[in-house]
């Protein structure tokens, strides 16, 4: 995974249907003693911060010379986690024993870092990140060494044990750098603006206020996590997941060119309306219009009729994952107004002009240093999403390969096993009063087990052509909604690089300079002449035109910057699709596996 995306889950721990799923799979293959095992001791070759010691002998003394499970969540809660959260990670580290060895007390810290940072506090992600675990923070966790008293209240200092080489840091090496840059992004928490508790459930209510006293004594000095107002809505990360079904209208439309009508439902407005490839191409220009600063879906080309209806279901359910385009209201009208959609356009009072942005709120907590360093690698991360681009098509292009060889796998498996029944069939006598020979019943044994390894080929056949199938409806299906994200950032970023306004500004500022000391000189002569009169009030017209039009300028410029760092927060967060895709991937690889070795097995 490349580098300029560390955010694996941006709404929290993954749910219980993706981790039931995941259990078969380790059960089937390694089983499930095996895999925690492996996972258990994923750190013990890696060199932990001085936390993780110090945090272990808190511990120690607080549990009375060992640790038990009441001294790790007691430690755990100068970790200013939910309660919730540090119930999880105890679970998890528990292991059934009377006490906690170091090496499990070391798992539910490195756990504790990543839900600081969060991201998934799960075995899982701690094998995947061994080699850059964030450091975690547990603010006075000493004051365990020197009190015995177990329920002691959290000191409100804040004692920083953060290593100073943390890569999750939000502190930058210098404007410019794409590694510095990378790593101000990676550090973005990117909950809902100005809070830290976005992945909180709706009726933890006490548990967020409790989680608020503990961060409101953080020392303002220290290293920071800046919040950019981000719509953490997790429907717009779940690419998988369509709302829209299209399907091809059973009646064309138009008296004397006929063209082609689809039919969309809608199950989250519960609606059926009809459209025509000219109403999509329409409202895909109308959100370029109004929302140019942002990623949108991209609308499949006219030319291609074959897979047309599936591209139109990807871009409709694009638009209705997104908040921001799901509340605009002509996009309500698109998807529920059973009108002509050209009849809606007549009527309608459309807003054409390009979103307004509240710079300061949508930027929440962000310093705007942080935005212009994040803007000036812009040409940095264009080339990351030029690379990603290239990324995700040769992998579409290896899955979709891969699916015409497996049914390519899948025929020769079938021709064989044709092949190997017609040689073991049944021969009758040529004479037809009896046969020359009568077998003995070790060929008939030979016959018999010929003709069942004929019948695994079989199976072999149909799986892999099942499998070919999958890799290519799904895998490749899943890879393709991702580089349509790609694709987006892309086109905004090229937008962007069009509007942008600094040419302009500095245009304006060489006019403004001029103005100025033609004025200047017009103003040291004394007294001023008749005939200069009009001209000294021509160039304070023009400076206040020159100042009205920079002000609009540097306004827009800043919408672009501000809107930029937002939309590359946003598009990190749509890589952790890639988590559930190659999990559901890797699932359906040893779900294949597993029945293609119990085929082969019926031969045995």
């Amino acid at each position: 995974m490349s580098d300029l995306y560390d955010i694996l889950d941006p709404w929290g721990p993954p749910s219980s249907g993706a981790t039931n799923a995941s259990a078969p799979a380790s059960t089937g293959i390694l089983g499930v003693s095996n895999l925690e095992e492996s996972s258990r001791r994923c750190l013990d070759n890696v060199a932990l911060p001085v936390v993780y010691a110090v945090a272990f002998s808190a511990a120690q003394k607080a549990g009375g010379g060992r640790v038990t499970r009441d001294a790790l969540q007691q430690t755990l809660e100068f970790s200013g986690l939910p309660r919730h959260v540090t119930g999880q990670i105890v679970l998890t580290a528990d292991t059934g024993a009377d006490s906690l060895a170091q090496r499990d007390f070391n798992l539910a810290l490195a756990m504790v870092a990543l839900a600081q940072k969060n991201m998934s506090p799960t075995l899982e992600s701690v094998m995947f990140h061994k080699e850059d675990l964030p450091v975690p923070e547990l603010d006075g966790v000493e004051t365990l060494i020197s009190s015995s008293n177990m329920h002691s209240s959290m000191p409100p200092g804040r004692g920083r044990l953060d290593a100073p080489d943390d890569p999750w840091s939000s502190a930058s090496a210098g404007p410019g750098a794409v590694a510095s840059s990378t790593a101000a992004l990676g550090s973005m928490s990117l909950a809902t603006n100005g809070t830290e508790t976005a992945s909180l459930p709706a009726n933890a209510d006490s548990t967020k206020k409790e989680h608020q006293q503990r961060t409101a004594g953080r020392d303002s000095s220290a290293s920071q996590t800046f919040v950019p107002g981000i719509n953490m809505d997790e429907l717009q990360w779940k690419l998988d997941k369509e709302d829209v079904s299209i399907k091809e209208s059973a009646e064309r439309g138009g008296i004397v060119f006929k063209h082609t009508n689809y039919e969309i439902s809608t199950r989250s407005f519960s609606s059926m309306v009809v459209r025509r490839y000219r109403d999509f191409d329409w409202i895909s220009n109308y959100l370029v219009t109004r929302y140019p600063y942002r990623m949108h879906a991209n609308i499949p080309p006219k030319g291609f009729p074959d897979n047309r209806i599936k591209g139109l279901t990807r871009f409709a359910s694009a638009i209705l994952r997104i908040p921001f385009l799901r509340r605009d209201a002509l996009v309500i009208q698109f998807f529920t107004n059973t009108d002509e959609f050209g009849h809606v356009l007549k009527v309608g009072n459309l807003d054409m002009e390009a979103e307004d942005i509240d710079v300061e709120d949508e930027l929440g907590s962000t310093p705007w240093p942080e935005v212009q360093q994040t803007y000036a690698a812009f040409d940095d991360f264009y080339a990351q999403v030029a690379r990603d681009e290239e990324r995700y098509r040769t992998q579409i292009t290896s899955l979709e390969k891969i699916a015409r060889y497996k049914q390519a796998i899948g025929d020769e498996l079938n021709v064989y096993s044709d092949t190997m029944r017609l040689i073991n069939a049944p021969r009758e006598s040529v004479s037809g009063s009896r046969k020359f020979h009568v077998q003995a019943a070790s060929k008939r044994t030979l016959d018999s087990n010929l003709n069942e390894l004929s019948m695994s080929f079989s199976d072999a056949s149909l799986l892999e052509k099942a499998h070919g199938e999958v890799q290519k409806t799904i895998s490749a299906e899943y890879l393709r909604r991702v580089y349509d994200v790609v694709i987006s950032m892309k086109l905004m970023m090229d937008r962007m690089r069009r509007m942008e306004k600094r040419k302009d500004i500095q245009r304006v500022c060489e006019r403004n300079d001029a103005n100025r000391k033609a004025m200047a000189q017009l103003n040291g002569e004394s007294p001023v002449p008749d005939s200069d009169r009009s001209s000294t009030d021509r160039l304070e017209r023009l400076l206040r035109e020159d100042a009205a039009e920079l002000q609009l300028l540097n306004h827009e410029q800043r919408c672009i910057e501000a809107r930029f760092y937002l939309e590359l927060a946003r598009y990190k967060c749509y890589e952790s699709f890639l988590q559930t895709h190659y999990h559901g991937y890797i699932e359906e690889q040893i779900k294949h596996h597993t029945m293609t070795l119990n085929a082969w097995k019926q031969a045995l």
